[in-house]
């Protein structure tokens, strides 16, 4: 930067320009530094807990929490038990469609499944709860003034005197805690893993909630497609009638088997009813699932459109070292411990003196008269500047019996950690061997119902022939339709068998925006 002077009369040559001077440089130098530094500093003081706390909490309540990537590892579980093989867990998107598929269900119910507003709600109060923690770090500043007008009494010879006076007095005070041997940075440490735990909570409702959905949409589904199977028996049993009247006007039946026939269309129908009850049934889970009302209709995608996994890509031992890994519930266990040794760390603390400084500053203002004497004014200001050390040395054995309080609750953390991980270990399991069961009975369902249809095809036309009895081509209607049944059942069994292993690992696949 260039500094422009006027000419000077001097020099007949014209005007020159100086330049500035070094010192003027530096200060220059040196401001713009200072502001650069003041810049970046309030950046990052607008990103502490206690001045922006919902940073450290789900920014919505239908969106995923995530670790910040240094505190992922404090909160797996084999930092605290055991340690596991890394792995992950994929899942299955469903087919979109005119009606809802199980995606944009999914999608409704983080945003409207009041579960998960609560889990919200409650992650950012943890996070309030973990912004207050840091206020024991700073100074407290407060004031207090005491105002008004006094009417007194004061004993003097030969009798008393009155004292009327209007008094102020205000006063600033400032603390701060130099030295309280940990007490502060275990109450931050305790909030914080509490907001952690409140965290991963609401990643697992989140993950709970989509589990619930895709168990009643399979559900629904299967309730659904029961009723296309319920009716098409029904049809059948029409078919069955119609062939048997054909017969007996021919001769060549008896009215027996007449009854017979119509006996087996009131049964198809009876079951027909009973399916449309049960579509109502899962209707009504679906919608709680959700987090709508009952009585708002839902049309969803057939049975037939949802992709049938047949494999989970995975060893079962690989899942459970994903499960002991990934699961929320587990690193919420885990942070629930942390917390734990916080809150004995904070119990240790208390042995310990506090040393804090202070300072006041206040003002005694009256405006008085005794006696009926003259008005007399006073004013006069009051400051202090003082060292305060603070010890209890007997609290009556209470310090004692809270530090056995707080390593109890540290050990029974522990367990429930250790206990977690057992049960979910269990989860994934049974999940797994359930799973490749559920596989095995839908291909055998598959083969069921291809042999069912053959039979049946075969025994009507044998029958129509007159080479078959009522009883053989009923027999085969019964043998279908039970066929039908089974494949809707083993197809909503293994596609809620899927849903639950990705639950159980905790590797639930949320809708992307």
């Amino acid at each position: 930067m260039q500094v422009k002077t006027i000419p000077d009369s001097s020099n007949r040559d014209g005007a020159r320009e100086r330049r500035e001077s070094p010192r003027a440089r530096v200060s220059i130098r040196a401001a713009a530094l200072i502001f650069a530094a003041s810049v970046a500093g309030c950046a990052r003081y607008a990103e502490r807990p206690e001045i922006a706390p919902d940073q450290y909490s789900p920014i919505a309540a239908d969106q995923q929490w995530s670790p910040a990537a240094h505190e992922t590892a404090q909160y797996q579980v084999p930092t605290v038990t055991r340690e596991i093989a890394q792995a992950s867990a994929g899942n299955q998107s469903a087919a979109g469609g005119s009606h809802y598929d199980l995606p944009r269900l999914i999608d409704l119910a983080l945003r409207l499944n009041p579960r998960t507003r609560q889990s919200w709600q409650s992650a950012r109060a943890a996070a309030a709860a973990y912004g207050m923690a840091q206020a024991p770090y700073y100074p407290h500043a407060s004031f207090e003034a005491d105002g008004g007008y006094n009417r007194l009494l004061f004993q003097v010879s030969p009798g008393p005197a009155v004292i009327k006076q209007w008094s102020a007095s205000p006063m600033a005070e400032l603390t701060y805690t130099l030295l309280d041997f940990g007490r502060r940075s275990a109450d931050s440490e305790l909030a914080r893993n509490e907001l952690a735990a409140a965290n991963f909570g609401f990643d697992r409702t989140m993950q709970t909630v989509v589990f619930e959905v895709q168990s009643a949409y399979y559900a629904l589904a299967a309730a659904q497609a029961a009723v296309q199977a319920a009716t098409q028996n029904v049809e059948l049993a029409r078919t069955d009638l119609e062939a048997v009247s054909r017969r007996v006007n021919l001769g060549l039946a008896t009215e027996p088997a007449m009854l017979l026939a119509r006996e087996r269309k009131a049964q198809a129908e009876f079951e027909l009813e009973s399916a449309h009850t049960l579509v109502n049934d899962s209707c009504a889970g679906l919608a709680v699932a959700i987090g709508v009302s009952a009585d708002q209709p839902l049309e969803i995608q057939s049975l037939d459109n949802q992709p049938v996994p047949k494999t989970l890509g995975k060893e079962v031992e690989q899942l459970i070292a994903a499960a002991v890994r990934e699961r929320p519930d587990l690193s919420a266990e885990a942070a629930k411990y942390r917390a734990s040794e916080a809150a004995v760390k904070r119990s240790r603390a208390q042995w310990y003196p506090v040393l804090a400084a202070g300072a006041d500053y206040g003002e005694q203002a009256w405006w008085y008269t005794f006696a009926n004497s003259s008005t007399i004014k006073s004013a006069s200001p009051e400051y202090a500047a003082l060292l305060t050390l603070r010890w209890d040395i007997f609290t009556g054995f209470s310090r004692r019996n809270d530090d056995r309080r707080t390593e109890a609750q540290r050990a029974a953390e522990r367990e429930s950690v250790k206990s977690l991980e057992l049960e979910t270990i269990a989860e994934v399991w049974r999940s797994y061997y359930d799973f490749q069961t559920a596989v095995k009975k839908y291909q055998f369902a598959q083969a069921l119902l291809a042999a069912a249809q053959e039979s049946y095809n075969d025994n009507l036309e044998t029958y129509r022939q007159g080479l078959s009895t009522i009883v053989e081509l009923l027999t085969a209607d019964t043998a279908l339709a039970n066929a039908r049944l089974t494949m809707v059942q083993s197809t909503a069994e293994l596609l809620t068998s899927s849903a639950t292993v990705a639950y159980a690992v905790g590797a639930v696949d949320m809708p992307r925006r």
